[in-house]
């Protein structure tokens, strides 16, 4: 009897609680495709920044994994919530708390157990494109391979079972414990409404936005300012502070936005206007209800933003990045000695056919620091390092000939200078316009230069064709003016007939090393286009993976809870809309009235994280301005995905929805009324 029983309640529950079911199936769909990326041989080899990766990977997914577990524990008790008093009948009835309790928690795992079973199998299918994607991504020749990762379905069913395992046992002691008038009176229970005074409400929701303004101050002087206190750890203090002050402030502004709503509808000129009183009161009820609730899922809502964000940012700089980093196909700098070029020439040309290449060197202005005075990226001392810091600011330069050379072999046009002119390459947009504005006469040698052009483009100015320390610019001088300064790197760049074909990265570093004759300190770096595609693509394009991962996982949950608190309450108080009905209201009124309550009980919880999302962009445009454009198309995109997704979410809630509090309801006219007065 029990099992029919418990078959009966899931059938029932599947159909109720269809969009919690769906999550769940996605969910673990994401979670499994990922778990087979961890134990995939092939991808992890395809560079060495992988297996780190994968270590992030591992602890997002833990991540992933405590938020799903709160969403089953949310879900699980608000089911319980809505059928105590169907369990108070099953107790008047004579079962006992164990059988109920087991009863309960069949049901419960076999929803759970049917949403594994289908997310296996989907996230089988998904790990096979997501692969694909990978491979084509890398270069790699792609095999489709339909096995199963055991290891991965192995870690799953563990998430699975810790997830679920965990919210049973918690609810499991509720059932034993309960008495009968508890369960009658369970799904009553509500938040406390806080205070009713109005000058308190303003109050308080006044401290929320100043608490999550003083946390974006915090975050912002540690993103920006360097704080030599508590041992080098109070930028870390700072950042702390303003991840709690964010988090406290989204709890605090949706635990009383009930009470503020409230008290602005009270003002409202139209509070009486049709229908008006209805909604404000369901909304406020349901805020009142789900404020705490409302205050997690706005958490998460950030988090996702900033998480689709980083995505969509990862993804558009990928390609910048690769372009700036290695526009010649090979490139070698020594710094503080004399780069062996011919080493390098021997070794590249025994692996690729080389067109053109260039050996030169980088001349250090030890009386000029006009770049970074001029941008303003001048390196403050530190203690124990003052000789690095006066020696970064110092300016750096190459000669014109060399310069000319190496934009013939980027297919770019020479340029000309007169003995007292000297010109500026820089690779960043914001840097030319910068340069351009501040346009200063250059003193150097006992003599002055003034300034010819600002030239802007793809140079391989990263640690390489610099002056400075990120300024991703070098000054360019006539020939005779270079001959008396010192030597500060030597450079080697060579084209190659293939591109493609260069990774040999490591071992051209190696062998670089090994024959490299200095004396004291010396830096090399060895880059191939090839090599820097393979970290750059498992740096920027595998976050971009992990963070899409988890933000979709957190749109899933947040819509999913927001979509069962209305549907339940759509069902629990059907007999309202009958009501008005009875008083008149139309079916396309009601349908119009479900629209507005579904919408803006979804848009509630991500206002506030789209007014900190708008500040951080803000923030961070003027901390990095030579990424302001990227940020914004990128996070603009982010913003687009995720109301494409939740957009989805609310149009199921709300047919749904239409579907519940219409059902089984007769349109009224008043001719009936009319009718039952004659009889």
């Amino acid at each position: 009897m029990y099992a029919k029983l418990a078959i009966r309640n899931v059938k029932r529950s599947m159909g109720d609680y269809a969009i919690y079911v769906l999550t769940l199936v996605l969910s673990i769909t994401l979670i499994f495709a990922y778990n087979s990326l961890l134990f995939s041989d092939a991808i992890n080899s395809f560079s060495k920044l992988m297996r780190p990766m994968m270590s992030i990977l591992v602890c997002v997914t833990v991540m992933v994994v405590l938020i799903l577990g709160w969403l089953i524990t949310y879900i699980t008790h608000f089911i319980f919530e809505q059928r105590s008093r169907e369990f108070a009948c099953y107790m008047t009835m004579g079962m006992e708390r164990p059988a109920m309790s087991r009863l309960f928690l069949i049901e419960q795992l076999l929803i759970g157990s049917a949403a594994l079973t289908a997310g296996i199998l989907l996230g089988n299918v998904f790990y096979l494109a997501l692969s694909q994607v990978i491979f084509k991504m890398f270069d790699r020749a792609y095999y489709m391979d339909l096995s199963f990762q055991f290891p991965a379905i192995g870690l799953t069913v563990l998430c699975f079972f810790l997830m679920f395992v965990f919210c049973l046992f918690k609810q499991n002691r509720i059932l034993k414990k309960v008495k009968i008038k508890e369960l009658m009176n369970y799904s009553r229970q509500n938040e406390g409404g806080g205070a009713k005074s109005g000058k308190h409400i303003r109050l308080k929701m006044t401290g929320a936005v100043a608490l999550g303004l003083l946390g974006l101050i915090c975050l912002y002087v540690a993103f920006t300012v360097r704080i030599d206190v508590f041992s080098g750890f109070a930028n870390m203090f700072l950042m702390a502070a303003g991840i709690i002050l964010q988090g406290a402030s989204l709890m605090l502004f949706y635990r009383h936005l009930a009470n503020w709503i409230l008290l602005r509808y009270k003002k409202s000129r139209k509070r009486l206007h049709h229908l008006n009183i209805f909604f404000y009161r369901q909304l406020t009820a349901r805020l009142n209800t789900n404020g705490r609730q409302l205050g997690v899922l706005s958490i998460l809502l950030l988090f996702t933003f900033m998480g689709l964000g980083g995505a969509s940012f990862m993804a558009n700089a990928y390609e910048d990045a690769l372009e700036k980093t290695v526009p010649f196909d090979v490139e070698v700098t020594q710094h503080y000695g004399r780069l062996d070029a011919e080493t390098c020439r021997s070794f590249v040309g025994k692996h690729s056919e080389i067109t053109e290449d260039l050996a030169y060197d980088i001349y250090q202005m030890e009386d000029s620091t006009i770049i970074v005075e001029m941008l303003g990226r001048k390196q403050e001392e530190v203690e124990g390092f003052e000789d690095w810091a006066a020696e970064t600011n110092m300016d750096r330069c190459i000669r014109l000939s060399d310069y000319n050379k190496l934009r013939e072999l980027l297919g770019k046009k020479p340029i000309s200078l007169s003995e007292d002119e000297y010109a500026i390459q820089t690779q960043e947009t914001y840097y030319k316009k910068k340069l351009e504005k501040a346009e200063r006469t250059l003193l150097t040698g006992g003599r002055k230069y003034r300034l010819s052009e600002v030239l802007e483009g793809p140079f391989a100015q990263a640690n390489m064709n610099e002056s400075g320390f990120g300024t991703s610019t070098i000054l360019i001088l006539p020939d005779a003016a270079c001959a008396s300064m010192t030597h500060s790197r030597g450079c080697y760049v060579a084209m190659v007939k293939d591109r493609e074909d260069t990774d040999y990265q490591d071992a051209l570093q190696k062998t670089i090393e090994k024959t490299a004759g200095h004396d004291g300190p010396s830096f090399i770096m060895a880059c191939t286009y090839k090599g820097q595609k393979q970290e750059l693509q498992s740096i920027y394009m595998m976050t971009a993976f992990i963070c899409c991962y988890a933000a979709f996982i957190c749109i899933f949950i947040c819509a999913t809870i927001l979509a069962v608190q209305l549907l339940s309450s759509s069902r629990k108080y059907r007999y309202q809309y009958d009501q008005l009905r009875r008083m008149g209201t139309t079916d396309t009124e009601i349908r119009k009235l479900t629209v507005r309550q579904s919408a803006v009980y979804f848009f509630l919880p991500m206002a506030l994280p789209l007014f900190f999302l708008f500040l951080y962009m803000a923030g961070i445009g003027l901390a990095f301005p030579v990424q302001r454009s990227m940020l914004i198309a990128s996070f603009g995109a982010a913003v687009a995905i995720f109301l494409v997704v939740y957009g989805c979410y609310l149009l199921v809630t709300c047919l749904q929805y239409q579907k519940n509090v219409l059902k089984g309801t007769k349109q009224y006219h008043l001719r009936d009324f009319v009718l039952n007065d004659r009889k």
